[in-house]
């Protein structure tokens, strides 16, 4: 597998596994072509789409081997920092398999998994029973789209504002960005669901990142599954 370090938002605490946007992932995501901060980084760098179809064609063994080593470093894993468990237009069930077999063969020898987590735009049953071995977050922009990852069985969601119902986009300017997040709500109720907005988002990867990393705080919201989470437009 083909995998990177985290980065100032995710923290040094982590490993990340990317696959290709756009092929990875359903053709009825709203942000393709449409906002989509994965597509834009993968357009802003040149390196890295080719760096995530290493990662279409999958071995088994070698998403146990990248798993052991995450728990080896002490780091949890990041799934999909671009990308879904999409392919050819229907859910990548091989790709799915493989990694079920990986953890499955990790745990009948006894040993455990590091934390890991993912967002998918992918509403599927099948995802949802990954819930036994990572954190799994259906992520939502409105009120269909959690209807629809509801009825497919999701706990837990990750609410991309979007549409700044919530919050209008982040000013460029620091001083204004500032001032931005200081108004940003710390809790909100969307649908009788409670959502924390991303602390990261909230107070700055200056201070805060999603895993551990020195200089800042480790917020582990979602790498542990803790609570549903809000992500202001940004």
């Amino acid at each position: 597998m083909k995998v990177a370090n985290g980065n100032d938002k995710l923290g040094k605490g982590c490993l990340v596994v990317s696959r290709p946007v756009g092929d990875t992932c359903p053709n009825s995501c709203a942000f393709l072509g449409n906002g989509c901060y994965a597509e834009q980084t993968e357009k802003m760098y040149p390196n890295v789409r080719p760096a995530g179809m290493q990662n279409v064609i999958t071995e088994r063994g070698r998403i146990r081997a990248m798993i052991l080593d995450a728990k080896r470093q002490g780091k949890s894993i990041r799934w999909h920092e671009r990308g879904d468990w999409f392919l050819n237009g229907e859910l990548d069930t091989n790709y799915v398999d493989n990694v079920v077999w990986a953890c499955e063969s990790i745990l009948a020898d006894g040993d455990s998994l590091p934390d890991m987590w993912f967002y998918t735009h992918t509403y599927d049953s099948r995802l949802v029973s990954m819930g036994q071995y990572m954190n799994v977050y259906a992520s939502i922009h409105n009120e269909k789209d959690y209807n629809d990852a509801k009825s497919a069985g999701f706990k837990r969601f990750a609410w991309c504002d979007s549409d700044q119902k919530i919050a209008p986009k982040r000013p460029r300017s620091k001083a204004k960005a500032a001032a931005w997040r200081d108004s940003l709500p710390k809790l909100v109720v969307l649908h009788g669901e409670k959502y924390v907005t991303c602390p990261e988002i909230r107070r700055g990867r200056g201070v805060v990142t999603c895993t551990p990393t020195k200089g800042s705080v480790s917020c582990d919201l979602c790498v542990r599954g803790l609570a549903n989470v809000l992500f202001p437009s940004h």
